[in-house]
């Protein structure tokens, strides 16, 4: 480990379908004690911002259980293992929006909570769309909200959008000068 941390021993303290919590124990740089650290492993996430020929943004609209509220955002999907980001960016398209993109614009990565889980992100701006659904998730009930850059900057400033990986994968096309 870069930190001169050693790791002594771990365990999994919970897993579910997508990510388990694992514990560490730790020794100090130097054998100077030992601590525990509890982390989140997630196997990431592709993120991605369709663009239709005039110009608006896909966004979805939909429940998000550990907030108990409806969230406005771009459409994003969990990779399942060993998948390739873009795949699984191809494949959440058609399941959330119901399109199908020719182009795809990779915009990097984005790591939302380094202090408490392993996951990278992967950004994507999606253009030259078309019609193609597959079945989505049967607990997802998705609203498709189509917006303007112009009104997507205003629900960012109104507080309207507050979902983290949306403003990051927002902010960086814009000063791209993508959008």
């Amino acid at each position: 480990m870069g930190s001169g941390l050693r790791v002594l021993g771990s365990q999994i303290l919970c897993k579910g379908p997508k990510f388990y919590v694992l514990r560490e124990e730790l020794e100090l740089p130097g054998g100077k004690g030992t601590k525990q650290r509890d982390s989140v492993m997630h196997p990431g996430a592709a993120v991605f911002a369709p663009q239709l020929a005039d110009g608006r943004l896909v966004l979805v609209r939909q429940y998000r259980y550990a907030m108990k509220a409806q969230v406005l955002e771009f459409p994003a999907g969990t990779l399942d293992s060993n998948e390739d980001p873009l795949a699984c960016a191809q494949r959440e398209i058609q399941e959330e929006v119901g399109l199908r993109a020719e182009e795809w614009l990779p915009l990097g990565t984005s790591i939302p909570a380094p202090g408490i889980c392993n996951e990278v992100q992967h950004f994507y701006l999606a253009r030259n769309l078309s019609d193609s659904r597959l079945a989505g998730d049967e607990d997802e009930d998705i609203e498709v909200v189509k917006m303007s850059v112009r009104e997507v900057e205003a629900a960012l400033t109104a507080g309207e959008i507050q979902d983290g990986k949306t403003m990051a994968l927002f902010l960086r096309a814009r000063l791209r000068g993508l959008l």
